[in-house]
């Protein structure tokens, strides 16, 4: 009886997290409301709903997508993008001062360090299987983190919330995020 309660109580707690739903994608936001993350979900039916009604162009692909989210199909897990780390190097119209050239690149160095040893730690508790670097597009001196999850998710702003929010939890408490 008692797990019971937690449970109830777990599932009416309030979520840090919000997750919305915008062409294909999902962006994740903070308790501020402000964008923490991209959740690209792993449409690998898609091409199954396209041989099955003889799609083949970007237009009727996005009309599938659109139809999967809204019927909360199941899909195997997907890709989280965070921010990982910032260079504060790139970009200067005036030289940078050496030290802090070394100082910058040695706390970037420490910080991809710690992000190697969380995923070693995590992986296997979150379904991870597997994680890429990539320069932010909005700013080339962030560089991102894209994890694989390898989880049975179900579409939707809801549902996702729930799957990605115990991870989405670890890395803010581990101050990743």
């Amino acid at each position: 009886m008692l797990q019971l309660l937690l449970v109830l109580f777990e599932r009416n707690k309030k979520s840090k997290w919000k997750i919305k739903y915008e062409y294909s994608i999902y962006k994740v936001y903070d308790s501020n409301k402000k964008l923490a993350g991209y959740f690209f979900p792993q449409y690998d039916s898609i091409q199954h709903h396209s041989n099955e009604q003889g799609y083949k162009d970007q237009d009727q692909e996005d009309k599938i997508i659109d139809i999967m989210n809204k019927a909360h199909e199941k899909v195997r897990g997907g890709n989280l993008m965070v921010p990982m780390l910032k260079l504060n190097l790139l970009d200067n119209t005036e030289g940078i001062d050496l030290d802090y050239t070394i100082e910058a690149l040695d706390g970037n160095l420490q910080r991809a360090k710690t992000w190697k040893e969380w995923l070693e730690i995590n992986h296997t508790n979150f379904s991870i299987s597997g994680a890429a670097v990539y320069t932010a597009r909005e700013d080339r001196n962030m560089l991102s983190i894209v994890f694989g999850i390898n989880l049975e998710m179900i579409l939707g702003e809801k549902e996702l919330e729930i799957d990605l929010t115990p991870l989405l939890d670890k890395l803010h408490t581990d101050g990743m995020l």
